[in-house]
């Protein structure tokens, strides 16, 4: 019942966003601003302060090694997955690599962590990092080298990326963790005041990171029209990619893990789950745009997969939580 009430929650935030943005009482590109704030501001805030006041232990540091490794295993099956449909609804080149690039990376972070950190507690989004940084590796180097495929450009440079705000919050968090930051806290009294001046300063400011992602949902839902029936069926390969994405990718992965039985943690299937059932990163437009790829098909991805995923992330979340019983 709790995790309805989240999505009920969310859904809402996402409809404030979307009347807001159709009616014009916020200004337009509202969207793109409320992206940054988070993407530069409140993830990073919620990644390092979560991380810093989190009792890692020896399991938590294994079972973080287990969903990296899992994210890179299935990723790299939808890749696969990707490729074969590709050749079968016969996509040039450019929308090839983006539906392939699409189907592999989710939006995982900006979206997936605070809403895990909100149905699952600290637990949820420690474990969900080590998802992030797999997945995050994979799109600045794999992602990258898909959009510049067409054209030939050099894409070496882009591993640069590999250091933002994120990344450096989530080794910051780690490091914090492995010299067991608390007990410092604990121990000193002016330690413990610094901490906790920059804890309830961040923490705060970090929590509103799902509030903000749901709103810019929203506003992007109603900036970016999806068009009559007649236009919405020329786009069948985003139709066909959004149910391999949201349903058939998570179910695939949710037969191999219970097939392991033991081995994974009850715990680190779910994360694993849920991060695979998330819709489409919102990263790629953006490289599609940089690297002269088809940017317009990518929008629609996003656009389309992320309205399909209120309907199909209840219902992850739901037949997970019957299963875990």
């Amino acid at each position: 019942m709790n995790i309805i009430n989240e999505i009920v929650v969310l859904m809402f935030l996402a409809l404030i966003g979307y009347f807001a943005g159709r009616t014009g009482y916020l200004p337009e590109k509202s969207g793109m601003y409320i992206s940054r704030l988070v993407i530069k501001i409140t993830a990073p805030a919620l990644i390092v302060t979560t991380m810093a006041a989190y009792d890692f232990t020896a399991k938590t540091i294994t079972d973080g090694i287990w969903v990296s490794f899992f994210a890179v295993i299935f990723i790299a099956f939808s890749f696969a997955v990707g490729s074969v449909f590709c050749r079968l609804l016969r996509l040039e080149s450019a929308a090839s690599s983006i539906f392939k690039t699409h189907l592999m990376f989710g939006n995982v972070g900006y979206l997936a962590l605070p809403l895990f950190k909100s149905i699952f507690g600290e637990k949820g989004l420690v474990y969900a990092v080590f998802f992030v940084i797999a997945h995050d590796t994979l799109v600045w180097t794999v992602g990258v080298y898909l959009m510049n495929k067409h054209n030939g450009k050099q894409w070496k440079e882009n591993l640069k990326h590999l250091i933002n705000a994120n990344m450096i919050s989530f080794v910051l968090g780690l490091f914090f963790a492995l010299v067991n930051l608390q007990h410092f806290v604990s121990q000193n009294t002016i330690f413990k005041a610094v901490y906790m001046t920059l804890f309830n300063t961040l923490n705060p400011l970090g929590n509103t990171t799902l509030y903000l992602m749901m709103l810019f949902i929203g506003l992007t839902l109603a900036e970016n029209r999806i068009g009559s029936l007649s236009d919405l069926l020329k786009k069948y390969p985003t139709f066909i990619l959004a149910f391999l994405k949201l349903l058939v990718i998570p179910a695939v992965a949710f037969v191999i893990l219970y097939l392991l039985g033991d081995i994974v943690d009850p715990f680190v299937r779910v994360i694993v789950i849920l991060e695979l059932a998330m819709p489409c990163a919102l990263i790629v437009p953006a490289l599609a745009a940089q690297y002269g790829s088809d940017y317009k098909l990518a929008t629609d991805n996003v656009i389309l997969t992320t309205l399909f995923s209120m309907a199909t992330l209840p219902l992850t979340l739901y037949l997970l939580s019957i299963t875990a019983r």
